[in-house]
Formats: structure tokens, C-alpha cells, sequence
């Protein structure tokens, strides 16, 4: 019985110190570039563990991937430079410790009425 090569995780991303842009690449029809100083959020529900959702310029980027917890941080701080979906590395097992988005959707998110709603603040009626 052979034994298995033990190897340090590989993150399946780039990173850079302060980009000013990300790239989002489907691995298939699209890739687009985007500034960091139109970032919204990150979200990653615990009940989806293998999806995030990250709301920047005028795109939700679906991200469907593996081992996601260093995507996640590359994101928060700011550090992701470039992602391509990999869906080919999904079903190879010597990759199961690295981390590798399978999918990458782009979505427009709902139009949201300026007049109802404020991002970073919640209205209360004081019944005036």
C-alpha cells in the first residue's frame, strides 16, 4: 500500500499587497476586473460553508469553492489580486487540502430604492 505525499496546502489564488483591482475569472465566458474601493462585502453563511458571496461595483460574485477560510481572508484584508474557477480540481484527491473555487457566478444584485433604503444605516419611524 502506497503512502500518501503529505504538502503544504496550496492556495489556488494570488495576492498582492494592496491591489487596487481584483480579478474575477469564470474559467469560462468571463473574467472581470474590479477597483477594491468598490467593495461592499464578503458574505459565508454557516449554512453554505462551500460558497461566498462577495457584493462588489455592481456585481455579487457567487464564488462556489473548497477549503475556503484562506479566500476568505485574502478577501477581507484586501489582499486578493486574482481567482480563476478550477472545477477540474474538484474530483482529484491529492488536491482535497488546497484551497480552489470551483464556480465563480457573476449576478447583478436587485435594484435597491435609494429613498427606502441607506446602506450603513437603519431608519426607525418615530411616528412623527
Amino acid at each position: 500500500m502506497e503512502r500518501p505525499a503529505f504538502r503544504k496546502p496550496k492556495l489556488h489564488f494570488d495576492t498582492a499587497d494592496h491591489p487596487s483591482h481584483v480579478t474575477f475569472d469564470d474559467g469560462k465566458a468571463q473574467r472581470r476586473n474590479v477597483p477594491w474601493s468598490h467593495y461592499v462585502e464578503t458574505r459565508w453563511d454557516y449554512g453554505e460553508p462551500d460558497v461566498l458571496k462577495v457584493e462588489i461595483g455592481d456585481w455579487q460574485v457567487v464564488i462556489r469553492g473548497h477549503n475556503l477560510a484562506p479566500l476568505f481572508l485574502a478577501i477581507e484584508e484586501h489582499a486578493l489580486a486574482r481567482l480563476r474557477a478550477q472545477p477540474d480540481l474538484e474530483q482529484d484527491r491529492e488536491h482535497e487540502a488546497d484551497t480552489f473555487a470551483v464556480e465563480i457566478r457573476f449576478v447583478k444584485p436587485p435594484a435597491v430604492d435609494a429613498a427606502t433604503k441607506r446602506r450603513g444605516q437603519i431608519e426607525f419611524d418615530l411616528g412623527r
